[in-house]
């Protein structure tokens, strides 16, 4: 009996340790995919198994260690692979979307990257609120942890992810636009 409870509990640290992992959220970075709440944070799952990029695809969300804080996590969708071509605009306002009484206008500029070999390009489904490739540039491959498998909700139920992108047949180019 002693045994089989040893062989459990090694089994379950192999899993967690190589295969998943649970952990919790914040931020409204990935509203409404992965929701915010103010009093109980959602848990999401990770497997592992996509860790340092393998296997990955545009519209995945990953889990990765950040560039810049490489002591936080960040969570965020793919929108580009090594070869892909994204349109990048910085946030900022138009001449149009300028009101009387705003002080700073910031130019929105707009640029075509390619993703390098290695690296991938990530966004917060709440672009407005994510800090994401737009500001730290693409994301190397080897910092993915793993992708996002689903979100426990505390408040409600389990949802599954799956990746809502569909393969377009006798695609010309590979250009993303984000805007």
């Amino acid at each position: 009996m002693m045994i089989l409870r040893y062989q459990l509990f090694l089994a379950c640290h192999i899993g967690w340790k190589y295969f998943y992992s649970v952990q919790y959220t914040q931020g409204i970075s990935m509203v409404p995919t992965i929701p915010h709440s103010h009093g109980a944070s959602p848990m999401v799952l990770i497997s592992k198994l996509y860790g340092r990029g393998r296997n990955v695809k545009v519209g995945d969300i990953v889990l990765f260690t950040h560039p810049i804080k490489p002591q936080e996590n960040g969570a965020k969708r793919i929108v580009g692979m090594p070869g892909d071509y994204v349109c990048v605009v910085s946030p900022g306002k138009t001449d149009d979307d300028v009101e009387d009484g705003d002080i700073v206008k910031s130019e929105v500029r707009e640029e075509m990257i390619q993703v390098p070999e290695g690296h991938c390009w990530v966004i917060g489904d709440n672009m407005e609120w994510s800090r994401d490739s737009r500001l730290f540039g693409p994301l190397p491959l080897a910092l993915v942890k793993g992708k996002v498998l689903g979100v426990w909700l505390p408040w409600l139920r389990f949802k599954w992810f799956s990746n809502p992108l569909v393969e377009v047949q006798n695609r010309e180019s590979k250009t993303i636009i984000i805007h």
